[in-house]
C-alpha cells in the first residue's frame, strides 16, 4: 500500500481527491483535524457537559 497526503485547501487538491473518489480500487481515509481529535480525547476522558435544555447549555457556555 501507498499513502499520500493531499492538501484539500487548494483547487488542484480538491480536483485530485474528487477524481480519486471515482476510482473503485482507491480507499480514501480521512483523518480528523486537530480540534476534532482534541474533542474526542476530552469525551474519552469523561470531560463532557450535560444540560437539561438548550437554554441551560448556552448559559453554561456563554455564562449569561
Amino acid at each position: 500500500m501507498t499513502y499520500i497526503a493531499v492538501d484539500e485547501h487548494t483547487i488542484g487538491g480538491k480536483k485530485l481527491v474528487a477524481f480519486l473518489k471515482t476510482q473503485e480500487y482507491i480507499e480514501i481515509l480521512e483523518e480528523p483535524n486537530a480540534m476534532t481529535k482534541k474533542a474526542i480525547k476530552e469525551v474519552e476522558a469523561g470531560r463532557v457537559k450535560t444540560a437539561k435544555d438548550p437554554k441551560d447549555l448556552f448559559h453554561q457556555i456563554l455564562g449569561k
